[in-house]
């Protein structure tokens, strides 16, 4: 951790492909911007590496801004690899304590892939979800990219998503675990939003009415908006609307020129200004009648919480995460994505109503205050700090609160999943075929084993964090799940006809103690089942993917017994003699021995054992 004017802060770069000043700044560096001057405030040493716009780097309100003019080569492929390795290679030089990025582009796949830091991926829309709405499938030349972004945000020590919709649908294209991905809210600083709307407006744009903010593109809606505008422009003759926004191009120039043949009937009361600073663009926005977002699917657009900010009504659409923030009928309005003639009728319905109007803008403003940059950052920060613990050698703590984002079993970037699945379906076959039990699962996580065995059997499932155990009652409801440490088991003795321990004694410092402790609250010959991590590491190799195809990683694991350097006092792998000792010593005896891996040296060894 760096220590900064007295108070212990983190050191964090946050990676950006823009940051103010500049001529356009999307939704990337406008979220970027934003927390980072406000971990700036709090003290915490904070950088931005900005991949794109000119060499050079400063110090703005309390960021170190380090701006990269990445080089031009022939081969695109090469360009977007080397672009990634400065952006390590900047990163790097901060010596950070966490690192957080977008997936758009992959600028941090070179340290997802190489190391350096413990990375965090902020998801904004990836490419193949752009070219989905955009193009309606890949358009050509983005396989590369689109491979970089998910292997960036898989290899990441954490996931960060601003809304339950990007969160879900990104786990389930990229085969990500679902409850590796932290979903905290996008922040927005109320009180430079007001300000900013505040101001003047440009002369030439005429104020009120229907106003739209982003670029102008198929997946922010501009088809379905045109058809709309027409019918509500033409029966509502004093009423105009304004677009802010860059005109993207999109075929040739073709999706505009729809637009204004759309709205041809009423083109002299449409205004597209084009893409403007956020100090002009703001009081736009301020004055509007009602500001309409129509996407075909938005992770969550900040032109609505800025619009919700400045108390202006919503019309958005029920695609991603508006309907996180949007209440329908109580702080805007949502239809459905795609429908113009749905799109026309609210707006026209709204704007009769004026006073509605204002007490929508009024409830709008207060939900967003509840987004205000200084709450939001308060879950950042212990997310950021859960994350750096991975930096150096874990304490206990980390069982209890973070352990999560590290134990991702079912997901398909783990290493080892189809083992941990062999290995689960083995021990849930054998303790399914058995006649009705009393079983305890220590440790058991997320109810993984417990959830499934409480079918047939009578499951406790215990665990020492909060938050596995949460996941569990969501997962069980019916689960009964007990909080509380595996070297002290809350139970008497003789209380369980069998005891299950799997993927929980390698995180216990002293085997037989463990052993003993399982072993006391089995009755006589009940059944203990548990697995230990072989010391053995030769398992490792056919798992380059498990040391980050890192040569020297590989060679620290090796010798630290298949143990990776971050992780080393802190878990402890073993060879079978080791325990079979342990077994004896806690008055256990082998039923069954089991190996998952490798033909050459088991990765794991599966213990069914009976209580003497």
């Amino acid at each position: 951790m760096a220590v900064t004017g007295g108070t212990c802060g983190v050191r964090i770069v946050l990676i950006s492909p823009e940051y103010p000043p500049a001529d356009r700044l999307g939704g990337i560096a406008t979220n970027t911007a934003t927390v980072a001057r406000e971990l700036a405030r709090r003290e915490h040493d904070v950088a931005v590496v900005v991949t794109r716009g000119g060499a050079g780097t400063s110090k703005e309100g309390g960021v170190t801004v380090r701006r990269l003019d990445p080089r031009w080569l022939p081969n695109r492929r090469a360009e977007r690899l080397l672009a990634s390795r400065e952006v390590a290679q900047a990163t790097r030089s901060f010596e950070p304590d966490i690192v957080q990025a977008p997936e758009w582009e992959a600028p941090a796949w070179w340290l997802a892939r190489f190391g350096g830091a413990p990375l965090i991926t902020r998801l904004a829309t990836p490419t193949y979800l752009l070219d989905d709405l955009n193009a309606g499938g890949p358009r050509r030349g983005t396989k590369l990219v689109r491979r970089l972004e998910r292997e960036q945000a898989r290899r990441s020590s954490a996931v960060l998503a601003p809304t339950q919709a990007i969160a879900e649908r990104v786990a389930g294209d990229w085969g990500l675990d679902r409850e590796r991905i932290e979903v905290i809210a996008s922040p927005v600083d109320v009180e430079a939003v007001r300000r900013a709307g505040a101001g003047q407006p440009p002369a030439d744009v005429p104020q009120g009415g229907i106003v739209f903010i982003g670029r102008l593109e198929r997946r922010k809606g501009i088809d379905v908006l045109g058809r709309a505008l027409a019918h509500v422009l033409g029966d509502q003759e004093a009423r105009h609307a304004v677009l802010i926004g860059r005109d993207a191009g999109e075929d040739g120039g073709g999706v505009m020129e729809r637009f204004w043949r759309d709205v041809a009937p009423v083109r002299d009361r449409v205004y597209v200004v084009g893409e403007l600073p956020r100090e002009q663009a703001l009081p736009i926005v301020a004055r509007a009648d009602i500001v309409v977002l129509p996407s075909l699917w938005e992770n969550l657009a900040n032109a609505c919480l800025e619009a919700m900010v400045l108390a202006r009504p919503v019309v958005a659409t029920r695609a991603g995460g508006f309907a996180e923030l949007i209440d329908h009928g109580e702080t805007g309005w949502l239809v459905p994505p795609g429908d113009a003639e749905a799109l026309a009728a609210e707006l026209a319905r709204r704007l009769r109503e004026p006073d509605q109007l204002a007490t929508v803008g009024r409830r709008a403003a207060a939900r967003a205050e509840e987004l205000d940059v200084a709450s939001v950052t308060d879950r950042l920060v212990e997310l950021y700090e859960q994350v750096a613990a991975s930096r150096s050698a874990f304490d206990e703590t980390i069982y209890r609160h973070g352990y999560r984002r590290y134990f991702h079993p079912e997901d398909s970037g783990d290493p080892f999943r189809r083992l941990y699945e062999a290995k689960r379906s083995y021990v849930l076959a054998r303790l399914q075929a058995m006649t009705s039990l009393r079983l305890l699962d220590v440790g058991g996580g997320y109810g993984r084993f417990a959830g499934p065995l409480s079918e047939r059997h009578d499951v406790t499932l215990l665990d020492i964090s909060p938050e596995m155990l949460e996941e569990a009652r969501r997962r069980y409801p019916h689960l009964d799940v007990v909080e509380g440490d595996a070297r002290e088991l809350p139970f008497r003795d003789e209380s369980f006809d069998a005891v299950l321990a799997l993927d929980l004694l390698p995180h216990l410092p002293d085997l037989e103690a463990a052993l003993r402790e399982l072993r006391r609250v089995a009755r006589p010959d009940g059944d203990v089942i548990f697995d230990t991590t072989n010391a053995a590491p030769w398992w490792v190799l056919p798992y380059p993917r498990y040391v980050g195809w890192r040569p020297k990683r590989l060679l620290l694991t090796m010798l630290a017994g298949g143990v990776l350097p971050e992780w080393r006092g802190r878990i402890v792998h073993h060879r079978p003699h080791e325990v079979r000792r342990a077994i004896e010593a806690a008055g256990l005896r082998v039923e069954n021995l089991r190996g998952f891996g490798p033909p050459f040296a088991s990765k794991w060894h599966v213990w069914w054992t009976v209580s003497s």
